[in-house]
């Protein structure tokens, strides 16, 4: 122990500027990838098929084989139009093809069909 305070004892007061000065930098940089990974984990995913053909169709319909979504109480089955208001705001309305077993819902809108995290879903209602 007397060792290591001799050892700090022989340091000037610039290489203790020094030491501290490395020490934000590195401080910095792993808080800043960090926020950019934690950012990355909580932006929204949502998947777009720019094609309405009745083999997309179907194919959506294998890979989200759930036929009912239950959100907050309410139940909305395959086929019904429903109205989805997403954590940041963006609407989507259109038909509901399914949901699948990783939580992503399916959407047919009117020239897309759209797949989007239910995690990162605020409201779901019936469209009019």
């Amino acid at each position: 122990m007397e060792r290591l305070l001799e050892g700090f004892a022989a340091l000037s007061w610039r290489e203790y500027l020094f030491a501290a000065g490395v020490a934000y930098i590195i401080t910095y940089f792993y808080r800043s990838f960090q926020r950019r990974k934690e950012k990355e984990k909580n932006s929204e995913k949502t998947y777009v098929i720019q094609t309405l053909d009745k083999r997309a169709i179907d194919r959506c319909k294998e890979l989200f084989p759930i036929d009912v979504l239950s959100f907050k109480g309410k139940e909305f089955k395959r086929g019904m139009q429903i109205r989805i208001t997403t954590i940041q705001q963006n609407v989507i309305v259109g038909e509901f093809i399914g949901l699948n077993r990783v939580n992503l819902v399916c959407i047919k809108t009117g020239n897309k069909i759209i797949a989007h995290q239910l995690e990162k879903i605020a409201e779901v209602t019936r469209a009019e």
